[in-house]
């Protein structure tokens, strides 16, 4: 290569780093739009849902997307929401009064209020995620102790409970143990809940369980 060729190559590199460096912000901002976009356009398909399904209902956290690493793993590009209702923890004084007013509480949550995780599938339909079977549709193949882990946390941190609202579950908190009959996943991490996934030898999920484990009023 001559001198010529060599400038003339080193100002084409040149060039090329200037362009990828002008267009990465550019890049990085249309898919941050895009992100967004679809976020908000679930939201919306999500209170559409609720409108149509649980007409007067009403709920005290929500509606809210939830993501995480292990959920982007576990679902790829689909979208997650949730809305969650809460009955109060159970006083510790027995008084009539008292637990007269707990129990008008927990009915008016009861009759009142909704909980539910859904997911938007491929054609932007609402999917609510009530059995254990709901959370196959888009999972991940669990083929495998890792795969296992990963997917246990995403659908715990779907999976509400009283007390419970849906959380981020990290996958390093869960233990899991492998049978003939497939995997077991059992949480172990610190927050106040109790919670087990279960998948056959195929990979789907069969059981879900999560349950308060915080403290109670004295």
């Amino acid at each position: 290569m001559t001198s010529t060729e060599d400038t003339m190559f080193s100002q084409k590199q040149t060039l090329a780093l200037l362009l990828a460096v002008t267009l990465l912000p550019v890049l990085a901002a249309h898919a941050a739009d895009d992100e967004a976009a679809r976020t908000k356009a679930g939201l919306e398909a999500f209170r559409a849902y609720l409108k149509k399904e649980h007409p007067g209902k009403k709920w005290q956290a929500g509606p809210t997307r939830l993501d995480s690493p292990a959920l982007r793993t576990a679902y790829g590009d689909r979208r997650l929401y949730f809305v969650h209702s809460s009955p109060p923890l159970p006083p510790g004084a027995n008084i009539e009064s008292i637990q007269e007013a707990y129990r008008r509480r927990v009915e008016d949550i009861r009759t009142n209020h909704v909980s539910l995780a859904v997911r938007i599938d491929e054609k932007g339909r609402v999917v609510p995620l009530l059995k254990p079977k709901d959370y196959d549709g888009g999972l991940m193949k669990v083929a495998g102790d890792e795969d296992a882990r990963t997917a246990a946390a995403a659908i715990l941190s779907l999976h509400g409970c009283d007390h419970v609202a849906q959380t981020v579950v990290d996958p390093k908190d869960l233990a899991v143990t492998k049978s003939d009959k497939g995997w077991s996943c059992l949480y172990k991490g610190k927050s106040l809940f109790r919670g087990t996934v279960a998948f056959d030898a195929e990979g789907k999920c069969t059981a879900v369980s999560k349950s308060y484990s915080g403290p109670y009023p004295p």
